[in-house]
């Protein structure tokens, strides 16, 4: 088997590259199904010349007695072998198929994750959730019938045609010409069509990707929405765009259909061709076209039953030409992934700081954030100090979240500087920085694991330690109440608890690892009055120990933060002199 690895498949320039490089991982089984294929056309013309000469036979015998069907008993046990021989190949064509085509796809899963693995955060912005889960799950999955039928299908519609043209032969040179001038009609309109159907599947696939991100999206903010009372208007857009992605899957279809019609029409007139020239030539019309003057029942009987199976190796590579087309639409988005370059290696001035360094101070100087080179709000300047809980308040648009991203390093700055300590870094896919901060939003990543691995993630703590943390989060009597404690085993995003529960769960986590600056998007959101007063009460403890909280919020009062920065975004005028 060709070990195929992540920097061989960056480097092709198209889907197309992608996809041969990645049929090379299945090279034996593919060498396998075109010897199989082989041995079933051969099979095929060995049954179709054995059946033409028993059915000349009976013909030309005046009466079937028993000695003469004992003569042919012969015969007819290879026949009865021959077919059970036809009939076990193609289980066994089947399970090498099915076989290359897992390990092809288990293969690619294995080399996106890996370098989603390298990737890590830096992933967020270009290649969404949905994007990738829709890559991971669905599209991966649609290359079956490319990598496993397509491939060895290809070397058959060559070499299955060229040994039936050579059986024909034996009967005479006009058919088998026939056959090799008609049999450029086939890929001629598979091409033509199939160049529609590619560039269809690619629009199919980006009104999925679509729908996905959207669907996402709405279902994060579900509560907003809720608060806005747009859940209505969201539903209908909803509805739209999957109504769009039904349009595109319904002309991908249409696109199948009428290369199919097309394939089965152009078969039928070659092959009406063929039955016309072996009447008209048993009719005594003519007589061209045969090595002897003798044309007998069994050279017409076979060549109208090889006609047939001459087109069928090329019809079904027609049949699966949308397969490839699909499947170069999955290569080029796994191409746009496996191409993102990984963060790189931290350069700038904060090498000279030691990771245990003390937080003094962290100043924003002119920093301008947004999404792509378009700015939402006006460059920020202020400064963090420890000990300081600050408020970021301002309508919805006004760039809150996406400062906390810039912050948090999950999405570069457009310009500006942040300073620590008075030096200038580059957070953007700066662990160093990202190992510094704490980031919780409305909804906290818990893990699908015991409350213990999430509080420790990787690291070593002692179970007083852990209960320290759940003490200061007000969490200490939620866990001990817990079947197990700390090796509860909860669900992702915390599933298994309430929502006031799951954060002080992923607040227990912040005061265990001690970060120097918590950053916090509308962490109350989703809680009742008391627990949000519970909330504030442990960010103030954690506050007195020397941290720094940013907190996105429309709902926490002025009055229990040291700090108020008030953000306005940026008006029309404003974004395109930006």
């Amino acid at each position: 088997m060709s070990q195929i690895n992540i920097s061989t498949l960056q480097r092709c320039a198209n889907g197309q590259q992608l996809l041969r490089q990645a049929g090379k991982i299945s090279r034996r089984e593919n060498l396998w199904l075109t010897l199989t294929g082989a041995l079933q056309t051969a099979t095929t013309i060995a049954v179709t010349g054995l059946i033409a000469l028993l059915i000349n036979s009976a013909v030309y015998t005046e009466a079937l007695t028993t000695p003469v069907l004992w003569q042919h008993s012969g015969s007819w046990l290879l026949l009865a072998a021959l077919l059970t021989v036809r009939a076990l190949l193609p289980l066994w064509q089947t399970r090498l198929a099915d076989s290359a085509s897992v390990r092809v796809r288990n293969r690619l899963r294995a080399i996106v994750l890996e370098h989603c693995a390298t990737l890590q955060l830096s992933l967020e912005q270009p290649f969404s959730h949905a994007e990738l889960s829709n890559l991971l799950s669905g599209e991966i999955d649609s290359t079956r019938d490319y990598f496993a039928e397509f491939l060895p299908q290809q070397r058959l519609a060559m070499l299955a045609p060229l040994m039936i043209i050579i059986a024909c032969l034996w009967s005479g040179w006009l058919v088998p010409l026939l056959l090799a001038l008609t049999a450029p009609l086939v890929p001629l309109f598979m091409i033509i069509v199939g160049h529609k159907a590619a560039a269809a599947s690619q629009r199919n696939l980006t009104e999925l990707t679509r729908l996905g991100n959207l669907l996402s999206d709405r279902i994060k903010g579900i509560c907003a929405l809720q608060l806005a009372d747009s859940c209505d208007a969201e539903q209908q857009h909803l509805f739209r765009q999957s109504e769009q992605f039904r349009h595109s899957t319904m002309q991908v279809l249409r696109l199948a259909f009428l290369s199919g019609t097309l394939l089965e029409f152009f078969s039928a007139i070659s092959i009406a061709l063929v039955a016309v020239y072996l009447g008209l030539l048993y009719l005594d019309k003519y007589q061209i076209g045969m090595w002897q003057e003798q044309f007998s029942l069994s050279h017409g009987v076979f060549l109208l039953m090889l006609a047939p199976e001459f087109y069928l190796p090329l019809r079904r590579l027609g049949a699966l030409y949308h397969a490839r087309a699909d499947a170069s639409s999955v290569a080029t988005h796994l191409l746009r992934l496996i191409q993102l370059p990984p963060p790189c290696a931290v350069t700038n001035d904060d090498q000279s700081q030691p990771d245990n360094a003390p937080v003094r101070q962290i100043s924003l100087q002119q920093l301008q954030t947004g999404y792509g080179s378009t700015a939402i709000a006006p460059p920020h300047n202020f400064t963090l100090l420890p000990g300081q809980r600050v408020l970021l308040k301002g309508p919805s648009g006004a760039g809150k979240s996406t400062l906390l991203d810039t912050l948090a390093g999950l999405q570069p700055a457009l310009s500006g500087a942040l300073l620590l300590n008075g030096v200038s870094i580059a957070v953007y896919n700066n662990r160093r920085w990202q190992q510094r901060i704490g980031f919780m939003t409305q909804q906290p990543e818990l893990l699908f694991d015991t409350v213990r691995n999430n509080l420790c993630l990787g690291r070593e703590f002692t179970d007083a330690e852990l209960f320290t943390a759940l003490q200061q989060a007000s969490a200490d009597t939620l866990v001990e109440e817990l079947p197990g404690q700390l090796d509860y085993r909860i669900s992702d995003s915390g599933g298994f608890l309430s929502g006031g529960q799951a954060q002080r769960i992923a607040l227990a986590r912040v005061f265990l690892h001690q970060p120097a600056l918590l950053l916090l998007d509308e962490p109350t959101a989703n809680l009742d009055q008391q627990t949000a007063q519970q909330f504030m009460a442990s960010l103030k403890r954690f506050c007195a120990t020397g941290g720094i909280v940013l907190l996105s919020s429309h709902r926490d009062s002025a009055d229990q933060f040291d700090q108020v920065i008030a953000l306005q975004p940026l008006t029309s005028a404003e974004v395109s002199h930006a």
